[in-house]
């Protein structure tokens, strides 16, 4: 069984060693030693009841030994919208699917957040290795779940769809950016014409700036190839009975917010035949 924990402020020492650790594989990431702006989810092991792992060996005691295995660290308050600072599953734990767990879990956390972002940038190249695959599995899915839409008078049509970049991140609440990445590489989809521009709206732009409309025509079969030749999994690995209520949510302005009681634990299930590895 795995759980993931979050370690906070009264855990400061060992939150520095965690960093520390990581950076022993990790090149491109700076470790500071004041780690009060992050929050740190921890992967536990837990050995099933039957397993001689279960309980101490110099013990008698009843308690299972727990092992941590791996996590992520994210900034308390992020301006990039970054929804995971740092990753690592310890070595001897790799190619098990527990990296795509991370992943799914930052990406849960969010969601409930309410905020749009990807992890922090510049990735190693084995995280972006890892987190391509999540990415193309997250957006395999949703394409694939997608209902066909046989145009008018074209009978054994409908394999392909116009999709807009914009929808498919919201949808999957991955970033544009990353999204576009993970389709070009995929090779299955070409851009069509129409593109337009619709302004963004936001605070401090100028009236005449905007954000460009890109959208592409997906081809179904290509997808479902193209998870076949990289051995994809479209099963979700984190799923939302894992989290305890209330957990992580955006409480709106004028409503009490008494949920503080899931800040401590949450879990995730845990997809084992993945082949994920550690990233930061």
């Amino acid at each position: 069984m795995e759980r993931n924990y979050r370690a906070d402020n009264p855990m400061q020492i060992f939150c520095q060693n965690l960093s520390l650790f990581a950076k022993l594989f990790l090149d491109n990431k700076s470790v500071f030693f004041d780690v009060s702006g992050f929050n740190y989810f921890l992967l536990v092991y837990t050995p099933p009841t039957n397993s001689p792992h279960h309980n101490n060996a110099s013990s008698n005691s009843s308690t299972p030994h727990k092992q941590i295995v791996g996590f992520f660290s994210k900034e308390k308050l992020s301006w990039d919208n970054n929804n995971l600072a740092c990753i690592l599953i310890f070595p001897p734990w790799q190619r098990k699917g527990l990296g795509a767990l991370l992943m799914g879990l930052s990406y849960a956390i969010a969601r409930r957040e309410q905020i749009l972002g990807g992890p922090e940038k510049p990735i190693s190249e084995l995280g972006r290795k890892g987190y391509k695959r999540f990415w193309g599995g997250e957006i395999a899915r949703w394409i694939l779940e997608r209902p066909d839409r046989k145009a008018k008078g074209k009978k054994g049509r409908g394999k392909r769809e116009e999709v807009s970049i914009k929808m498919l991140s919201e949808e999957t609440w991955i970033a544009q950016e990353d999204c576009l990445v993970v389709l070009r590489d995929m090779g299955v989809v070409e851009r069509i014409g129409g593109r337009g521009r619709v302004s963004t709206g936001s605070a401090g732009e100028g009236e005449g700036k905007g954000k460009e409309v890109v959208k592409v025509r997906i081809d179904k079969e290509a997808v479902r190839g193209w998870c076949e030749r990289e051995r994809i999994k479209l099963e979700r690995v984190v799923g939302e009975e894992g989290f305890r209520p209330g957990y992580a949510e955006r409480i709106e302005e004028g409503e009490e917010g008494e949920e503080g009681e899931g800040e401590e634990e949450g879990e995730g299930e845990v997809d084992e035949d993945g082949d994920e590895e550690m990233g930061g």
